[in-house]
């Protein structure tokens, strides 16, 4: 009798904590957009404020927020590196025909440079120097302890030919992460997913 009250002990107990060799779906799901509610104004100023942003999510290494205010997008961008990080949008193939937008500080100074890749493995030149113009604006920065932030604003649409209109939902995306300020130096690492506005 007491190996039987031993053995219905031991599956209440697994029971109660949740113990088990089979991994539940949400291990298995890729992060999803935590939402919030807006209640701070917009500033850009390289500080993601509590309320400021409505979305937020992983994009591999790289965590977006995002906030509608009409036809445009505020950002922002973060990750664990001193070097820049960059954002593709609706990349065809691999990376040829993304509209990516390559984020960095320099000698205290933030960027953001407005590219367009023409190829699946590059290159992708400022939309500047293929006909088009740069459309990001209201750029501010911060670093500390090896954390980078950028902030900016967007048209959902912009109507340049080098870039990719943002839309509603899901938008593929792809980002990169590089562990110097120089752009023209290769990523450290990268991947795909997708940006949700909402």
């Amino acid at each position: 009798m007491k190996c039987k009250a031993c053995v219905l002990t031991l599956a209440a107990a697994t029971l109660l904590t949740g113990c088990s060799a089979k991994s539940t779906p949400s291990q298995n799901k890729a992060p999803e957009s935590t939402v919030t509610q807006v209640a701070t104004a917009w500033n850009s100023d390289g500080v993601i404020s509590a309320g400021e942003y409505a979305t937020t999510k992983m994009i591999g290494e790289l965590e977006v927020f995002t906030r509608l205010d009409g036809d445009t997008v505020m950002f922002a961008m973060k990750a664990h590196t001193t070097g820049w990080m960059s954002l593709g949008i609706d990349p065809e193939d691999k990376m040829k025909g993304a509209d990516i937008w390559m984020c960095y500080i320099k000698d205290g100074k933030a960027a953001v440079v407005d590219m367009y890749s023409t190829g699946p493995y590059g290159p992708h030149p400022a939309d500047e120097q293929q006909g088009g113009k740069s459309d990001i604006t209201m750029i501010s920065s911060t670093q500390q302890d090896g954390v980078t932030i950028v902030e900016f604003k967007r048209k959902l649409n912009t109507g340049d030919s080098k870039d990719k209109p943002l839309k509603l939902g899901e938008n593929k995306v792809m980002w990169g992460i590089g562990d110097s300020n120089e752009i023209n130096l290769k990523h450290s690492r990268r991947g795909y997913g997708t940006l949700e506005l909402k």
